[in-house]
C-alpha cells in the first residue's frame, strides 16, 4: 500500500488549525487527487478485464500472480474503488465465520435469523443450448405480503445467506490489462511532478 501513496503529492497541512499567525504545519499526503487519477484512467475501458477472485487468495498474491510484483496491489484496490482493503476484499472462510460470530453471536444464529423476505417475480428459466440458466428475479417484501403468497412465489432469506451473498459479490472485480500496468504506473508518477 505504501507504493500507492508514494505516487501522491505532499502538502503542508495545519493539523491543529488553532494559530492562524504561526500555524503548526505537518507534511501530509494529498489524498484529494484520488478522483483526478480515477478520471484519468476510467475513460478507457479497454484497459480492464473482468476477473473472479478464487478461493482465499489475498490481493498481494493476486498482484504477484497477474503482474509479477506485489507493488501493484494498490492498483487492484484502486480500480475497483476498494477503500478498505479488509472489508472490500472477500473474507476467507475463517474470517467469515469470525465475522458472523462477532455480528450475530454464532453461525447457528445467523443461519436461523431471518434477514428479509422476497417475492419471486420471474422463476429461474433453463435456456436450451446454454449451460447457464437465466436466474430468477425477486423483490424484497414485508412479512404481511410474504404470508399472503403461495409457497412457489416466496423465499425467506436468512442472515447467513444474505451475508454470504454480499461476500461472494466481492469476488467479481476488474483488473488492469497486464500490457498497460507499467504505463499506468508511469502516468501516475508523472501526474504530480
Amino acid at each position: 500500500m505504501s507504493e500507492y501513496f508514494s505516487n501522491f503529492p505532499r502538502i503542508q497541512y495545519d493539523v491543529n488549525g488553532t494559530n492562524p499567525i504561526s500555524p503548526d504545519y505537518t507534511v501530509a499526503i494529498n489524498i484529494m487527487v484520488r478522483q483526478k487519477i480515477r478520471d484519468a484512467i476510467a475513460d478507457d475501458i479497454t484497459m480492464y478485464y473482468p476477473y473472479i477472485i478464487a478461493g482465499d487468495i489475498r490481493a498481494d498474491v493476486l498482484s504477484y500472480q497477474i503482474y509479477g510484483d506485489t507493488a501493484y496491489t494498490w492498483t487492484i484496490f484502486y480500480v475497483n474503488n476498494m477503500l478498505d482493503p479488509y472489508w472490500s476484499w472477500p473474507l476467507t472462510e475463517l474470517q467469515f465465520t469470525r465475522f458472523l460470530n462477532s455480528k450475530y453471536g454464532s453461525v447457528k444464529t445467523a443461519k436461523t435469523t431471518v434477514h428479509h423476505y422476497e417475492q419471486i417475480t420471474d422463476a429461474r428459466v433453463e435456456v436450451t443450448g446454454t449451460s447457464d440458466p437465466i436466474p430468477e428475479r425477486t423483490v424484497e417484501i414485508d412479512y404481511t405480503t410474504f404470508r399472503g403468497l403461495g409457497e412457489d412465489f416466496k423465499k425467506t432469506i436468512y442472515v447467513y445467506e444474505y451475508e454470504q451473498e454480499k461476500n461472494e459479490a466481492k469476488r467479481s472485480i476488474s483488473l488492469i490489462n497486464n500490457s498497460y500496468i507499467t504505463s499506468i504506473m508511469e502516468q501516475f508518477r508523472g501526474m504530480f511532478r
